[in-house]
């Protein structure tokens, strides 16, 4: 009996490490590095900055089977630290709960589109005005976030830079939507 309580006592640190980030296509947040986005996939169509961190991009004639574009997102460790798929397919919601099951918390961005947040395997699924899934997120797991974290801003495919606006009208030009609480908190 008192080795089992040891053992429980041993591995008790050792939970938070035992959450892993959902997998796509071969690459899990968290732990693939840079490297193996482009061992799997090939080069890019596109590298640069998003977010502060760098941006390894396929889109276009380089876009990864079923998607319109991925986003893989690398910290300066060179560790993928985020994925943002935009599916080449409609998706609808019936699709999402078959594969990743009920929504564990539900809530909508700025401008009031439904976001699925599955926190325990770091997937968010953002979806469009017509219900379509029209971004899916995948994100490594922080050990000891909490779990009622609000959601980010929805994942935005790369465009070619638009030419510069006037500093006024940039002012009050139209900002990536963040994601809200169900209680309407950013």
């Amino acid at each position: 009996m008192r080795l089992r309580h040891l053992a429980f006592a041993l591995l008790l640190p050792l939970l938070p490490c035992l959450a892993h980030a959902k997998a796509w296509q071969g690459i899990t947040p968290g732990a693939s590095s840079q490297a193996d986005v482009v061992n799997r996939f090939g080069e890019p169509s596109t590298r640069g900055k998003l977010e502060g961190r760098t941006a390894v991009v396929y889109k276009g004639d380089q876009a990864i089977a079923g998607t319109k574009q991925a986003q893989f997102l690398v910290g300066e460790d060179g560790i993928v630290a985020e994925i943002n798929v935009f599916p080449a397919s409609q998706l609808d919601k019936d699709a999402v709960e078959g594969t990743y099951g009920k929504s564990v918390q539900k809530t909508f961005t700025d401008d009031f589109r439904p976001v699925w947040m599955y926190r325990s395997i770091g997937v968010m699924v953002f979806f469009g005005k017509e219900g379509f899934v029209e971004a899916i997120r995948f994100k490594a797991i922080e050990p000891g976030s909490p779990a009622a974290a609000p959601a980010q801003a929805a994942p935005r495919a790369a465009v070619p830079a638009a030419p510069a606006r006037p500093a006024a009208q940039a002012a009050t030009g139209p900002a990536a939507p963040a994601a809200r609480t169900a209680g309407g908190t950013p």
